[in-house]
């Protein structure tokens, strides 16, 4: 493997990036982690727009996003895709937003065109060398949920109120997809705690994995209600 060029190695040592959340790929293309570019646009308090669905077609696993990034005063937008010919998840909605955030980040942090987010091109992959490829966690792909001492998600899709018998994953995509699907369409911050609460039983339907995934894929698009909603109050007021 090659040496980063100064460029990179001056936005590792700015932001913190490790050693091993970057690797080359091709001989001359540098890629980084999507973990390490959400934890830099967290740090850096990255604010986020209601992103925009331009394509969702869940029976074929198409979904394509504008997502709207805010550093102080600059504000960038990126696409973001998922289709079968570069995504072999089940979560097309969330890969589409992941891929559209990490290029907003990084056109942000002025790295764009230096560094890649591992999702940039279809043969951007992670060494084999590396343990758990992001592709197999939940939580490489969302953030992590949340749970209280009684073992109760905070601030996100309540458990099961009752025993769920679990579906096998053969039987759980068109589930999860009209999940995903209905999270995406809510519009407010109580619309989606009340869907939540509808459907927190048809979440413990799905196999545990996918659970964490839609709780992902919940708590982000929350976050991104509740900003916006802060958005517009502050717009009124002035």
């Amino acid at each position: 493997m090659g040496k980063p060029s100064k460029q990179i190695l001056d936005f590792m040592e700015k932001h913190g990036v490790e050693s091993d959340e970057i690797w080359e790929v091709h001989g001359s293309t540098w890629v980084i982690k999507h973990k390490a570019l959400e934890r830099i646009a967290a740090e850096r308090g990255v604010e986020w727009d209601r992103p925009a669905i331009i394509e969702h077609d869940a029976a074929n696993k198409i979904a394509v996003v504008c997502v709207f990034g805010k550093l102080g005063d600059r504000t960038e937008w990126s696409i973001g895709e998922a289709a079968p010919q570069n995504n072999k998840n089940a979560y097309c909605y969330a890969m589409a937003e992941k891929r559209g955030k990490d290029r907003v980040i990084l056109k942000l942090l002025n790295a764009h065109g230096s560094l890649y987010s591992e999702d940039e091109a279809d043969d951007f992959k992670e060494p084999a060398k590396r343990e758990n490829p992001h592709v197999t966690r939940p939580s490489d792909i969302m953030p992590e949920t949340e749970y209280d001492k009684y073992g109760q998600p905070v601030d996100n899709i309540p458990l099961a109120d009752q025993v769920v018998a679990s579906l096998p994953k053969k039987n759980s995509k068109p589930i999860f997809e009209d999940l995903q699907k209905e999270i995406w369409e809510t519009v407010t911050p109580a619309a989606l705690t009340s869907w939540g609460e509808r459907n927190k039983n048809r979440v413990a339907s799905l196999p545990h994995d996918w659970q964490e995934i839609l709780r992902g894929v919940y708590r982000e698009h929350m976050d991104a209600l509740r900003n916006q909603d802060e958005q517009d109050n502050r717009r009124l007021a002035s």
